[in-house]
């Protein structure tokens, strides 16, 4: 009954991840590549050849992350419980890593005027991916693969 447990568990971790992937992938690639082409004052066809293509690379991006993080979240579920978390932590903090250098170019740019919100969550948004991925490491560590 354990065993049903944790991988019911790993499924809703996998669940959120992957909303969480959907966002990060999906909407901020999208728009990183709406704002890299805004500040090149691209031609309206060129942007909407470039989004169709953005599209169906992003889609793929996304695919290979949710198939990755599914054979991960299932391969921890199998060895522990603290190596499931393990995982989802560290595959939580890398989104928002990716996540931060999508809005690098809203964040750096000189045209672009940020307001407090944006001036917030971007530094947020490095220091909660680092977190997460130094108390998957720091914290959640495996004892055995120490003892070897």
């Amino acid at each position: 009954m354990k065993k049903i447990f944790n991988y019911v568990l790993a499924y809703l971790f996998l669940a959120v991840t992957s909303v969480l992937g959907f966002y990060v992938i999906f909407i901020e690639g999208r728009r990183f590549f709406f704002t890299l082409l805004g500040l090149t004052s691209a031609r309206l066809q060129t942007i909407n050849a470039v989004d169709k293509f953005v599209v169906i690379v992003l889609g793929i991006a996304f695919l290979g992350f949710f198939i990755f993080s599914e054979s991960y979240f299932r391969k921890k579920v199998e060895s522990s419980m603290k190596d499931l978390l393990r995982a989802v932590l560290t595959v939580s903090g890398i989104l928002m890593f990716v996540w931060a250098g999508f809005q690098a170019p809203f964040f750096f740019s000189v045209g672009y005027k940020l307001g407090l919100p944006e001036i917030i969550s971007y530094p947020l948004k490095l220091i909660g991916g680092s977190l997460l991925i130094f108390v998957s490491s720091r914290y959640l560590k495996n004892e055995y693969l120490h003892s070897v």
